[in-house]
C-alpha cells in the first residue's frame, strides 16, 4: 500500500483526532466540518487497512453514538533517505520506540545522543523510576527523573560525568512535576500517566 497517498487529507486528520481520543463518526464530522456519511466512508477504508478498529457502544438512545472508532495500533511510517540506502517502512511501535521518537523530535540534533544515553542508563533500574520526562520549557531541554533513589541518582551523575554529558538532568518530586503545563513536558517513561494531571507552572531548583 502506498501510505503517502493513503494517509493524505482527510484520513490523516481523522487519525490525528483518534490519536487524541476515540471518537464516533458524528464527533469526527463535527470537528472536520464535513458530513457523517463522508467520514464513515473514510473510516471504512481505514478499518479495511487495519489502521482503526470499530467498537459498538451498545447505546440505543437517539443522539448517542452507537459506534466508536480508535487506533488499532500505534504506528510509525518511516521514510529513510541517505547516501547508503533508502527505504520506507511501517512499524508497530513499542514503548521504547515512542521514547526515542520523542527525543528525535528535539530540533537540536546534537542533543539526541546524550539524552538517549541518559534514557538507556535509567532503563537499568526502570522498575524503581516513576517517570522520565523532557522539560521543553526553556531553550535547552532538560531530562527530569521522578525517582527518590539516592543510589540511582548517584549512579546517573557518575555516568554523566564519565561521558561528559552536556544535558542537564534533574531528579524531581511529583509536587515539582505538577508545576509544569502539559505543553512544557514530554513523557519518555510515564507508566502512571502523570502528564495527564499537570496543572502548569515552572520547576524551581531549590524546592
Amino acid at each position: 500500500m502506498d501510505f503517502d497517498s493513503f494517509l493524505a487529507s482527510p484520513r490523516w486528520e481523522i487519525l490525528q483526532i483518534l490519536a487524541e481520543n476515540p471518537s464516533s463518526p458524528i464527533e469526527l464530522a463535527s470537528k472536520l466540518n464535513t458530513t457523517v456519511s463522508y467520514v464513515s466512508q473514510q473510516l471504512k477504508l481505514l478499518d479495511a487497512a487495519g489502521i482503526v478498529v470499530k467498537k459498538k457502544t451498545g447505546a440505543s438512545q437517539r443522539g448517542k453514538p452507537r459506534s466508536i472508532f480508535s487506533l488499532s495500533n500505534e504506528l510509525l511510517y518511516l521514510t529513510v533517505l541517505t547516501n547508503e540506502f533508502s527505504n520506507k517502512k511501517l512499524l508497530r511501535l513499542t514503548v521504547n520506540h515512542k521514547a526515542i521518537i520523542k527525543i528525535w523530535m528535539i530540533d537540536d540534533v546534537s542533543l539526541h545522543q546524550p539524552i538517549q544515553q541518559i534514557f538507556w542508563k535509567l532503563q537499568e533500574n526502570i522498575k524503581d523510576v516513576e517517570g522520565i520526562f523532557l522539560d521543553l520549557s526553556k531553550n535547552e531541554p532538560k531530562v527530569l527523573v521522578l525517582c527518590d533513589s539516592k543510589q540511582i541518582k548517584a549512579g546517573l551523575e557518575a555516568f554523566q560525568k564519565r561521558i561528559s554529558s552536556v544535558v542537564e538532568c534533574l531528579f524531581i518530586s511529583k509536587v515539582q512535576l505538577n508545576k509544569f503545563s502539559l505543553g512544557e513536558i514530554v513523557g519518555l517513561h510515564d507508566p502512571f500517566m502523570l502528564t495527564k494531571n499537570l496543572k502548569g507552572g515552572e520547576l524551581k531548583k531549590d524546592e
